[in-house]
């Protein structure tokens, strides 16, 4: 359980970094694409990695998602800065609706009367949590935040199903992805001409650290505790703990629709992950 914990605490971290980064004027392009650097090295602490992986069947994959990376934590730290954490995280872990239709659509799984429910109550819900008058236009970062997480999901755990057999391999796809991810970036960076400075480069060191072990957590806890339970209590969690901090450390203001969503969000998650 206390994986589980760990793991909810590690991703909210995420969005409060972002939303530091705006306040302490952090370049967060930058720091993101360090954050991928620091991932990388804490990952191959663990492991053993040769060029032996370029063979493997989820290679490209891996290449090709460290770039998804880049664009949705950058999109995802934009969120944060803009519309708040309450909102974004909701978007964020919301997301799981996407692979559950994905998981009907291409794998025709059967859909319970019990998902269906869930499942308009989770589309009622975006709709509810995202609505704040003065800030309409904006909300669409949050969509897209909504749409590319989800996709993010369903492509990794399409991965998994296909191509990795245990632990050890998992952990060498996603250090491939981090790596990726860095190169991204560096490359970005380049094309856009933007200075590199070491206040970007040690927010970038600090992101990193949550980022893997929100990873880690996750992983060590879904071990122990099974799939339905882990991804149900991980995202609820993190939509009330993010709502909370939102509220008490930055006075972000929820409406009573807003709170009315997050509410919704929280149950249809839970009708999902256990029907």
């Amino acid at each position: 359980m206390i994986n589980l914990v760990l793991a909810i605490f590690m991703t909210t971290t995420l969005f409060v970094l972002f939303k530091e980064f705006k306040k302490n004027k952090i370049n967060t392009s930058q720091a993101i694409t360090f954050n991928y650097l620091s991932a990388f090295l804490i990952s191959i602490i663990s492991i053993n990695m040769d060029i032996s992986i370029i063979t493997n069947e989820w290679f490209f994959h891996a290449i090709l998602l460290g770039s998804f990376f880049v664009i949705m934590f950058n999109i995802m730290a934009k969120s944060t800065q803009l519309l708040g954490i309450s909102v974004s995280s909701m978007a964020s872990k919301m997301s799981l609706i996407i692979p559950v239709i994905g998981a009907i659509i291409i794998h025709h799984t059967s859909v319970s009367i019990h998902k269906t429910c869930g499942l308009i109550i989770a589309i009622i819900s975006i709709y509810l949590t995202f609505k704040k008058d003065n800030i309409q236009k904006k909300s669409i970062l949050a969509f897209l935040l909504f749409i590319g997480a989800g996709i993010l999901d369903m492509w990794i755990d399409l991965i998994r199903i296909l191509y990795i057999d245990n632990n050890s391999d998992f952990n060498q796809f996603i250090s491939t992805i981090f790596i990726s991810a860095f190169i991204t970036g560096l490359v970005k960076n380049y094309i856009k001409k933007e200075s590199i400075n070491k206040k970007d480069i040690s927010a970038g060191i600090i992101l990193g650290l949550p980022n893997y072990l929100s990873i880690y957590f996750v992983l060590l806890a879904l071990e122990s505790l099974g799939t339905i339970y882990v991804f149900s209590i991980l995202n609820i969690g993190v939509v009330v703990l993010s709502t909370l901090i939102s509220y008490f450390l930055y006075k972000e203001q929820l409406s009573n629709t807003n709170i009315i969503g997050v509410l919704l969000a929280c149950i249809s998650i839970l009708i999902i992950a256990n029907s």
